[in-house]
């Protein structure tokens, strides 16, 4: 049997060495072949389920569909005005950052070094139960879009917030800022849905990319225990080089990479690595994770000051 392939990200065509995954959140210990690209480094799966639906489960789609709540309007009004000075403070507002950072949120200084403002034009793909628009909807943003397969019902919120149900397809217009926030390892085909996506983007716009990394500590060390490999559903698990190419498969390139090593996946993969296949996985809320994993916290700062952790944000622009 032959075991030449081709990365669906690179084209490049060898005999990859492969890996055994398992099926964990589940608890299914199912096993999945993939591959890791001996040019891009890209982690993908050999064979792509016919029936992928099913490793995603009812209680999961459930959760991620169901809508926050919006908060008062007095509430909604301060939060609008503090949003709109910072920013307006943009990247002359670093001084402001390094006394005030961390008593706002950390994508209002981001936005603002980006040009974003409150009436641009945003795009969360896969967006789920939409709880990121309506921060950003909380943050006084008005022109808010999120598209996702498995919404059921569109939603309009004060025509600031419209969610609705479908891919790239039904697009139309261009935005300033289009977000796949952990959205990427799960496409069968992320070349042509990041395309597509380019072609709605405006020409100085960002195309920000939130993704687990395989060339990363944690994966070396934990393996097919590793909580970001999640297979079957993480189909494509990128390297910094892997995401360089496809985006400039796509007319993109990256201005900006930031690293995080995340709140609580090394105790999740820590767990999974513990944890005897004949039984189901301990269940543990998120928030014990998050504190267990506040102990090491010193040494995970260092690998995102490495750029050796789990996951990165890709900051993607034209050409």
């Amino acid at each position: 049997m032959s075991n030449i392939l081709t990365c669906r990200i690179c084209g490049c065509t060898a005999d990859h060495p492969q890996y055994i995954a398992k099926e964990t959140i589940m608890g299914s210990f199912e096993r999945f072949c993939y591959f890791k690209c001996l040019d891009c480094g890209c982690l993908q799966i050999v064979s792509i389920p016919k029936n992928l639906g099913k490793y995603y489960s009812l209680n999961y789609h459930l959760e991620i569909l169901e809508l926050g709540k919006i908060e008062k309007k007095e509430i909604l009004f301060l939060k609008k005005r503090i949003a709109r000075l910072i920013l307006f403070s943009g990247k002359r507002g670093k001084i402001t950052r390094n006394l005030f950072g961390k008593l706002f949120p950390g994508f209002l200084w981001q936005f603002g070094e980006l040009g974003i403002n409150q009436k641009s034009r945003i795009l969360d793909y896969g967006c789920g139960r939409a709880h990121f628009l309506l921060r950003l909807y909380g943050w006084g943003f008005e022109n808010l879009l999120g598209l996702d397969p498995y919404i059921q019902n569109p939603q309009r919120i004060k025509d600031s917030v419209v969610i609705k149900k479908g891919d790239y397809t039904q697009l139309s217009g261009f935005f300033e800022l289009i977000i796949l926030n952990h959205v990427i390892e799960h496409l069968e085909e992320p070349l042509g849905v990041l395309k597509a996506l380019s072609n709605h983007l405006s020409d100085k716009g960002t195309l920000i990319v939130n993704t687990p990394l395989v060339d990363s500590y944690g994966w070396r060390k934990f393996g097919n225990s590793w909580a970001m490999w999640d297979a079957p559903r993480h189909l494509h698990l990128f390297t910094v080089k892997s995401m360089a190419i496809a985006a400039q498969k796509c007319g993109l390139k990256i201005v900006k990479l930031d690293y995080d090593v995340g709140n609580n996946i090394w105790e999740t993969s820590r767990l999974f690595s513990l944890s005897p296949e004949a039984e189901r996985i301990e269940t543990v809320s998120q928030k014990e994770l998050e504190r267990r994993q506040k102990k090491i916290k010193k040494f995970l700062k260092m690998l995102d000051a490495l750029g050796d952790s789990d996951m990165a944000s890709f900051y993607l622009r034209k050409s």
